[in-house]
């Protein structure tokens, strides 16, 4: 399956990151489910893509699928592609992932302190990635890395490149994580809700550093968060998943302004607006089911506030709002046409 995407007005940009067909299956009480189940999306070179859903949706495997990082077992990879600048990483050997990892592809992790090593100084960890992956001498790499560090608007960067994490608060300890992913000045970054364990006032800095070194390394940018507050600020772009697929994907204006799945709409309606007074925030009803639990129908059908008859019984398939929006809705059965997705897995890679 491919993306809408590829049809944006105006995005000329190459194709940097193409995943078709994805799916990841872990094994679990014997049996094998899929937690991602045929997701396909595009990131171009420079875009800023977000990721959106709740805990459990797939998020995190689909970046980790991206890395090469699926731990096995539990899980692997059972299909599809991932394709990165015209190379498709499941077909690669370790040594040559260990290349790109890193150096073309970075991740931020959520929490820095399970990411940074506590016995290591900060200085020794972002020197390491350039070791790896630049070749560089002690001199180089230590005056490369606190030029890092001063980079992401870290003060006195000498002192803290001789620091231990434990010394230094969470929104630094973030901000080195965005150094070392950066080091390399990779390709594509890959943020994993980079800004949910920091307080407000940190994670309003945080993302304008990131929107920044975008800016100014012309990085693109997969930005995984379950906060759309953050999507409108950050993203090109988004994709909302739900229960391990696809459900809906736009430019982020027209998702804001012409959201077009049930699930979308309750992810909008859960945000707080300071204009208006309620004595409770919208929560959609129910919880993400467990990867493999529903047979038939739609996945959503449970928690919908529209469900129709059709909806519990067939899986809907993804219908082509127009040329950059598509919706994984039966609502959309009468007034839009279905994407033929065995048509579209036949055609080359943009």
């Amino acid at each position: 399956m491919t993306s809408v995407s590829d049809a944006a007005p105006g995005s000329d940009a190459p194709t940097l990151l193409d995943i078709r067909d994805l799916e990841v299956r872990f094994r679990s009480d014997g049996r094998e489910v899929a937690v991602v189940d045929g997701i396909s999306f595009q990131i171009r070179e420079r875009e800023t893509l977000g990721i959106v859903g709740e805990s459990g949706c797939g998020k995190s495997v689909t970046s980790l699928s991206i890395m090469g990082l699926v731990p096995n077992p539990p899980g692997r990879v059972a299909g599809g592609e991932i394709r990165f600048a015209d190379r498709d990483l499941l077909t690669l050997r370790e040594r040559d992932m260990r290349r790109i990892r890193g150096n073309e592809i970075s991740m931020i992790f959520q929490e820095p302190m399970t990411s940074l090593n506590p016995v290591f100084t900060i200085g020794r960890q972002i020197d390491e990635v350039l070791h790896l992956h630049n070749s560089l001498s002690n001199a180089a790499a230590r005056q490369r890395s606190i030029a890092m560090l001063e980079k992401v608007g870290i003060p006195r960067p000498e002192a803290i490149y001789d620091s231990y994490p434990y010394q230094l608060s969470g929104g630094m300890r973030q901000r080195v994580m965005i150094a070392i992913g950066l080091a390399c000045e990779p390709r594509l970054l890959i943020a994993d809700e980079p800004t949910t364990a920091l307080d407000v006032t940190i994670q309003a800095q945080i993302l304008d550093l990131m929107r920044g070194l975008r800016d100014s390394t012309d990085t693109a940018i997969m930005f995984i968060t379950h906060d759309l507050g953050v999507v409108a600020e950050m993203c090109d772009r988004v994709v909302v998943m739900y229960a391990g697929q696809v459900v809906e994907e736009a430019p982020v204006d027209d998702l804001f302004n012409n959201t077009q799945h049930p699930y979308t709409l309750g992810l909008m309606a859960s945000m707080p607006d300071a204009s208006q007074k309620k004595d409770r925030l919208y929560a959609i009803p129910g919880q993400v089911p467990l990867p493999g639990s529903v047979e038939r129908g739609c996945r959503f059908a449970k928690r919908c506030e529209k469900v129709m008859d059709r909806c519990r019984q067939e899986a809907p398939p993804l219908y082509r709002i127009d040329d950059t929006h598509t919706s994984r809705c039966w609502l959309h059965a009468d007034t839009h046409e279905p994407i033929n997705v065995e048509r579209l897995q036949e055609e080359p890679s943009p």
